[in-house]
């Protein structure tokens, strides 16, 4: 794959991320609330660039698999009820997956990597939107989405994502 740098070469991304994420909080590498911002969603999407080119015809579920670690059919809409996001919160030992991830990096691995995907290509795979807004709603969630301008970045990933 090639070497490009979308966060500070723009034209290197597909013309369809670019007509869907006009808001520069999608290009921001600093802003921690950002989907590139973070360490993790930095390295998420980077992470992505290398699997695609170990992968290149595979659908972006498989990617998904691989960071759920063969448990996606348990990332389902019962990780952002009311009940399930308090339990994590009040015992984040016992959450999902939490022998490898905390529910922030799980989440914004999968949303960059969701991302990456219409970055370098510009499409999500429909069979992983499922995937991606159980990661965006548990973000949303008011008892972890407690900032309003997080809450403005989530909800214009969440539009993203639908009209990838």
């Amino acid at each position: 794959m090639d070497d490009h740098d979308p966060f500070n070469e723009p034209e290197t991304v597909s013309a369809r991320a670019r007509e869907l994420m006009p808001e520069e909080f999608f290009w921001d590498c600093a802003d921690e609330s950002a989907p590139f911002g973070s360490d993790e969603g930095f390295d998420a999407y980077y992470e992505w660039r290398d699997w695609r080119e170990e992968h290149p015809t595979r659908n972006l579920c498989e990617c998904l698999s691989w960071i759920l670690e063969g448990r996606e059919a348990d990332y389902n809409p019962s990780l952002y009820t009311d009940e399930q996001i308090q339990q994590d919160l009040d015992d984040p030992g016992e959450a999902f997956l939490a022998e490898s991830y905390d529910i922030f990096t799980l989440d914004t691995t999968i949303i960059a990597s969701g991302l990456g995907q219409l970055l370098d290509e510009g499409r999500i795979d429909a069979e992983a939107k499922p995937l991606l807004m159980v990661a965006v709603r548990r973000q949303l969630h008011p008892l972890i989405c407690f900032d309003v301008h997080r809450k403005t970045i989530m909800e214009a990933i969440e539009r993203v994502i639908q009209a990838a």
